[in-house]
């Protein structure tokens, strides 16, 4: 059965993957603004799932659901500090950089995991939204790889 905090977390998990994929987007356009408010709004899903997280600690879950929650909200707090408190470039150089991609996709494994031990239809419409996104970072890609040859 389908609990209230399994729907705020799916609900999350989708609100995340498709920010992401908004970020790729809104920063290929160069749309600083945007991304900042993006960023605002990827920061701000650290209360719902914090509130999940809770929730199964004081529900006795899956130890799997807990940790892949923990390093969803690991990755939520580190784009609040590097991006909006220490406002460190860290995108710029690789040794910074890589860390932060692995964990990035140590959420989206997170998401997704969670996502499949609510329900199928929550993992399959969590892992579109995670291509979706992984669609949005090609995007990004091609048209920054142009951009760099025109240079």
């Amino acid at each position: 059965m389908i609990t209230p905090f399994d729907i705020i977390f799916g609900i999350s998990a989708v609100a995340f993957n498709l920010l992401i994929a908004s970020f790729f987007i809104a920063w290929r356009h160069e749309e600083m603004r945007l991304v900042h408010l993006i960023g605002i709004g990827l920061i701000s899903l650290g209360i719902p799932f914090l509130i999940v997280l809770y929730h199964t600690l004081t529900a006795g879950h899956n130890q799997y659901v807990r940790i892949a929650l923990a390093v969803v909200l690991a990755y939520i707090l580190t784009e609040l500090l590097l991006d909006f408190i220490f406002m460190y470039d860290f995108r710029s150089r690789f040794i910074t950089h890589f860390p932060y991609i692995l964990l990035e996709y140590g959420a989206f494994a997170g998401l997704i995991y969670t996502s499949f031990t609510i329900s199928d239809r929550w993992g399959w419409v969590v892992s579109i939204t995670f291509w979706i996104a992984m669609a949005a970072l090609v995007y990004y890609f091609i048209f920054e790889n142009k951009r760099k040859k025109k240079r």
